[in-house]
């Protein structure tokens, strides 16, 4: 039996409906605030993809790499904002602030765990051409009233800024040339312990009472009140603190304003992986029985338009994990059952097929979901279909049900049925009545 690739999965019809209503969901809540759709190709030129000051060597060695016919060198992307950056680069002439959403796939060759796919769907909020921290808010705001929306209501916001760990870089003395690699060993905190980041930290060239300090400075988290108060009487002097200190202040208040600073926590140990981000990084996290990380992140990356041949453009972005958030939802029962049709019409004799099919073509117009039988089953083979494929309404078509003008409908779930008029069926049922 010919599996799917490692990594990738299918999804069947069930588990569609629950993904599609995170994606309906999001697109709802991103429209809302302003923001407009774009799309971009899965597959991009790997000059795009492996470019200095993108997402960086540990994600370049997962990116799906090969060479086309043509012997172009192609990858296929790791996530949608290295796209949405070669778009602004060549598109400069767009209006700013640009307010972008993208919904889609990306790719990393990572190790397959609880959460964490080769293939995974991203839902992406982006404002492009902006400095003012009004925009991270914004982007925080935006997440949060999707996860509220969809049913979330204990979730935690995660916010560091790039220059503060530049400011703690240059408390320590740690020379700025081992700076990326130090990034990237504390980024690994999470996943591996402090044991083993300092190993880690070690390895990058800072050692010793360095290295220790290092890792106890970015132990701080909290309120946001104590954490940013304290580390400004610490880092006093050091202009890059100072600055991101300052920004993380006008981010919380103005997420005050959008009711949710109660959920914001200052961590300085979040760093987030690529190498791409300049300023304000953030994390989301809802506190729940399944643990698979985060489900959404994203940052300020001033530089990455630039970077990709563009003109020098300020731009901040979050991304929610789709299939993380699905996992969540699952696990503790948060989806509602979801059919894909409301009313089966059941034919009941070959002769009024034809009268079965404008029926159902008239509950469709109506605004209702609606299949009928196509395959020429028993009455009773058309029920159990529609029991199984759980579909809460059956309407019978029948010589009677057609000369009355009346139609008998079955409610599935209460076992109870009555005839009506058409009309009264649409209305009845929800639809438009048109």
């Amino acid at each position: 039996m010919i599996q799917p690739p490692k990594g990738t999965r299918d999804f069947l019809p069930e588990e569609m409906a629950k993904k599609q209503h995170v994606l309906d969901i999001a697109r709802k809540v991103f429209e809302r605030f302003g923001f407009e759709p774009l799309d971009t190709p899965a597959i991009e030129s790997w000059e795009l993809l492996s470019k200095k000051g993108g997402g960086g060597e540990d994600i370049k060695k997962e990116i799906y790499y090969f060479r086309d016919k043509g012997d172009r060198e192609i990858g296929l992307r790791f996530d949608l904002t290295a796209p949405l950056a070669r778009v602004m680069a060549a598109n400069p002439q767009i209006p700013k602030p640009f307010k972008r959403y993208q919904m889609g796939p990306a790719w990393r060759y990572d190790n397959p765990q609880a959460g964490r796919f080769r293939e995974f769907w991203q839902a992406d909020a982006d404002i492009v051409g902006s400095d003012k921290m009004d925009c991270e808010a914004e982007c925080l705001a935006v997440a949060a009233t999707t996860l509220e929306a969809l049913g979330f209501k204990d979730f935690a916001i995660r916010l560091n800024n790039r220059k503060i760990l530049n400011g703690i870089i240059e408390f320590l003395k740690i020379p700025k040339e081992k700076v990326t690699d130090v990034f990237r060993s504390l980024d690994k905190l999470e996943k591996t312990g402090p044991a083993e980041t300092l190993k880690e930290i070690e390895r990058a060239g800072v050692r010793g009472k360095k290295a220790k300090d290092l890792l106890e400075m970015i132990k701080a988290r909290g309120s946001p009140e104590t954490i940013l108060k304290r580390e400004k009487k610490r880092l006093e002097g050091y202009s890059s603190a100072k600055e991101g200190l300052e920004e993380l202040e006008q981010i919380v208040s103005k997420c005050k304003v959008y009711g949710i600073a109660r959920k914001v926590i200052i961590d300085l140990s979040l760093v987030r992986g690529l190498e791409y981000y300049t300023g304000p990084v953030f994390e989301i996290s809802v506190r729940t029985k399944k643990e698979i990380g985060s489900i959404a992140g994203g940052g300020r990356y001033d530089n990455l338009i630039e970077t990709y041949g563009g003109r020098w453009t300020p731009a901040v972005g979050i991304s929610l994990g789709v299939e993380r958030i699905c996992e969540i939802m699952e696990a503790e029962g948060m989806f509602r059952p979801s059919v894909s049709s409301q009313v089966f019409v059941a034919v009941a004799d070959e002769k009024v097929r034809e009268n079965a099919l404008g029926i159902t073509q008239m509950l469709r117009i109506g605004g209702l979901n609606a299949q009928m039988d196509l395959t020429g089953r028993s009455l009773k083979k058309q029920l159990e279909y529609a029991d199984k494929s759980r579909i809460p309404f059956v309407l019978f078509v029948g010589d009677q049900e057609l000369r009355k003008g009346k139609f008998t409908l079955k409610d599935m779930a209460k076992k109870k049925q009555g005839e009506f008029p058409l009309e009264k069926i649409i209305r009845v049922l929800g639809g438009s009545g048109k």
